[in-house]
C-alpha cells in the first residue's frame, strides 16, 4: 500500500508540474508573438528607410546652419572690444547715497562712444557730489551735467553725459 501510495503522488505531482508548464507557455505566448511581430516591423522599417531617397532638405538644412553659425560669431565675447559693462558698473561704484538712477543709454557714432546716466537725486549737494566723483574717478571724459538741472533744490531729474576714458 506505501508503494501504491507513493506512485499515486509522483503521478500527481508530475501531472502538476506539467499543468503549471502548460499555463505558463500558454500565457507567455501572446508576448511572445507581439515582440516577435515589433521586431520583424522594426527591421522592415530600417529597411526601407536605408533604401528610400534623400527628401531634399538638406541644402536648406545647411544655409540655415551656417546663418546660425554666422549669428553666434557676431555674438562672440572677441568682438565686445567696447564692453558698456564695465563702465556701467564703474557709474554704480561711484553712486552715493542721495543718488537713484532710472537708466542708462549707450551711444555709438563713428567711433565716439557716448554714455548717458539718467536718474533722480534727493538733494542739489548730493548730485554735485556724484558728478565730482565721476570726474574724479578718472574713467570719463566730457562729463556733462547740464545746469538746468540744478535749478531745483529736492527731487532733481538729471541726466549725465559722458565718454568712457579711452
Amino acid at each position: 500500500m506505501a508503494s501504491e501510495y507513493a506512485t499515486r503522488r509522483v503521478i500527481l505531482m508530475l501531472f502538476a508540474f506539467s499543468l503549471v508548464l502548460v499555463v505558463g507557455l500558454i500565457g507567455l505566448s501572446p508576448s511572445y508573438v507581439r515582440s516577435n511581430a515589433r521586431q520583424k516591423e522594426v527591421l522592415e522599417r530600417t529597411r526601407i528607410i536605408n533604401n528610400s531617397p534623400k527628401r531634399g532638405d538638406e541644402a536648406e538644412i545647411e544655409v540655415w546652419l551656417s546663418k546660425v553659425n554666422n549669428e553666434l560669431q557676431l555674438l562672440s565675447p572677441a568682438l565686445d572690444v567696447d564692453r558698456p559693462s564695465d563702465f556701467i558698473d564703474q557709474i554704480l561704484i561711484e553712486k552715493n547715497v542721495g543718488v537713484r538712477i532710472t537708466s542708462f543709454s549707450w551711444t555709438k557714432s563713428k567711433n565716439k562712444v557716448t554714455l548717458s546716466v539718467r536718474g533722480v537725486a534727493a538733494t542739489r549737494q548730493a548730485l554735485i557730489a556724484f558728478e565730482d566723483r565721476i570726474n574724479a574717478s578718472g574713467h570719463f571724459v566730457d562729463v556733462v551735467l547740464p545746469v538746468s538741472n540744478l535749478a531745483t533744490d529736492k527731487d532733481i531729474d538729471f541726466q549725465i553725459k559722458l565718454a568712457p576714458k579711452s
